[in-house]
């Protein structure tokens, strides 16, 4: 059996030797050069020389990118920067160190490529705050809102911060290209709301996806907190639209025109302009501040929280379930929210175990008939949903549309429910596993029989 540090230098061995066969194929040029190089012809590492690219194929590529994973872990960085970013300076540091420089490919000169690599590529790394438009609401008041990391802007509140950035600019010295900035303000004012996160100590693309990742979970939280039905309209970026024009022409039979126009645009929700204030109350203001915690995992990649992460990826289900056009592909989307919230590595009758702890966390312990309630319910959004999925249900039929109203109704409330119960400090908790959250569904659903329990013995007395 080889030693990884041997696989290592076999690895860096096996780049250059393919950089050499390609060598010996474009000098010589055979007849069968061409086929030879199809596919590996943006497949290359800088020259030597300092000029140019020299071709090295496509799994000498693959041997880069898996020692750029090893350099990147090694340096402790893998949640903060892309492989790209490590690949190019590995790249470039292979070809100075055993080629310019003609040090021995031995596992020492490595390691120490790999190091290398591993620092340049954190050097890279900054703390980026981004500004990411999105279609809410019509309603511009409050001007400005926040769910934890995530604060949103009203287009008025987004034009004054962003003049005072400009002109802060201006008063640097520094100079900005008035097209560039022109096209987009011109972008940003097509939407209503503009969303404010800041990324620590990433690199510029890892830091552009997580920002938008988190407006999205933000967004996520948003179809929970208010509902499908007062959410759907509402997205994270997209093309700069301000109305949303459409058409239908048809004839009778009789040969009738019919003619029809619709005039709408995204995001066009109407709330009042006091809807916030629905977060006054304490329970809604509850399940808004463990949204916020749930979200600092999402807009800081070093944070290490299973439940948060959990909850956010059940909460993205279900936005996507949310803003999904196909209702039984909504269907599908709910229970899956659902899946992800509930699941703990079960393997049998898995209907039964989500049911019944959707059941214990989200039963009224004042009506007793309120647990059997939430078990059908689940049950049959399961039901539903396996038959789509494995195709003994047509996604034509009438029944999608039970799903679809028993998908939202249940996997909002679970969510939610399961949000309360984790509170503050294990959304906080590192490492929790599955086997830890098994355990704790297990003493919610004993708690949920005593209650139950308890209640049908005051019925009797």
């Amino acid at each position: 059996m080889t030693n990884r540090k041997d696989d290592l230098v076999a690895d860096v061995e096996f780049i250059f030797s393919e950089c050499g066969r390609f060598n010996c194929l474009l000098m010589e040029r055979p007849n069968g050069y061409k086929e030879e190089l199809q596919g590996n012809a943006f497949c290359d590492l800088p020259h030597p020389s300092g000029r140019g690219h020299m071709i090295c194929g496509r799994k000498a590529i693959e041997r880069l990118e898996s020692l750029a994973a090893r350099a990147r872990s090694h340096a402790d960085i893998a949640q903060q920067v892309s492989l790209q970013s490590v690949r190019k300076p590995l790249a470039e540091i292979l070809v100075r160190r055993f080629l310019k420089e003609r040090q021995t490919v031995d596992i020492r000169h490595v390691d120490r490529a790999l190091a290398e690599a591993g620092r340049v590529a954190a050097s890279k790394r900054l703390t980026l705050t981004h500004f990411v438009p999105c279609h809410l609401m019509i309603a511009q008041n409050p001007s400005t809102f926040t769910i934890g990391p995530i604060r949103f802007h009203s287009r008025s509140s987004f034009r004054s911060l962003l003049a005072q950035h400009v002109q802060a600019n201006r008063i640097q010295g520094i100079r900005r290209d008035r097209k560039v900035l022109s096209d987009m303000v011109r972008y940003y004012k097509t939407f209503g709301w503009v969303a404010e996160v800041t990324i620590p100590e990433c690199d510029k693309q890892t830091s552009d996806d997580l920002a938008k990742t988190a407006v999205i979970a933000a967004l996520d939280c948003l179809h929970l907190l208010l509902g499908p039905g007062h959410t759907r309209k509402m997205i994270v970026g997209g093309p700069a639209i301000n109305r949303d024009k459409r058409g239908r022409f048809s004839i009778t039979a009789t040969g009738e025109l019919n003619l029809m126009a619709s005039y709408g645009g995204p995001g066009e929700v109407a709330f009042e302009d006091d809807w916030f204030t629905l977060f006054d109350r304490p329970d809604y203001g509850e399940v808004m501040k463990l949204c916020g915690v749930a979200l600092e995992a999402a807009a800081d990649p070093t944070l290490d929280r299973p439940l948060s992460d959990r909850f956010l990826e059940a909460a993205l289900w279900f936005g996507e379930a949310v803003r999904e056009s196909s209702l039984a592909a909504k269907v599908v989307k709910y229970v899956t929210a659902l899946e992800r919230i509930m699941m703990t590595d079960e393997k049998d009758d898995i209907t039964s175990v989500i049911s019944e702890r959707v059941a214990a966390l989200c039963f009224d312990p004042r009506t007793i008939e309120s647990r059997e309630q939430w078990l059908r319910k689940a049950q049959r959004a399961y039901t539903l949903r396996s038959k789509l999925v494995h195709g003994s249900m047509s996604p034509k039929s009438p029944a999608v549309s039970e799903g679809v109203r028993l998908g939202a109704e249940v996997g909002q409330q679970a969510i939610l429910s399961t949000l309360l119960a984790f509170g503050e400090t294990a959304l906080r908790s590192e490492g929790v596993s599955s086997r830890e959250l098994a355990r704790w569904f297990h003493g919610v659903i004993a708690h949920a029989d005593r209650l139950v329990s308890g209640g049908e013995a005051a019925l009797k007395r």
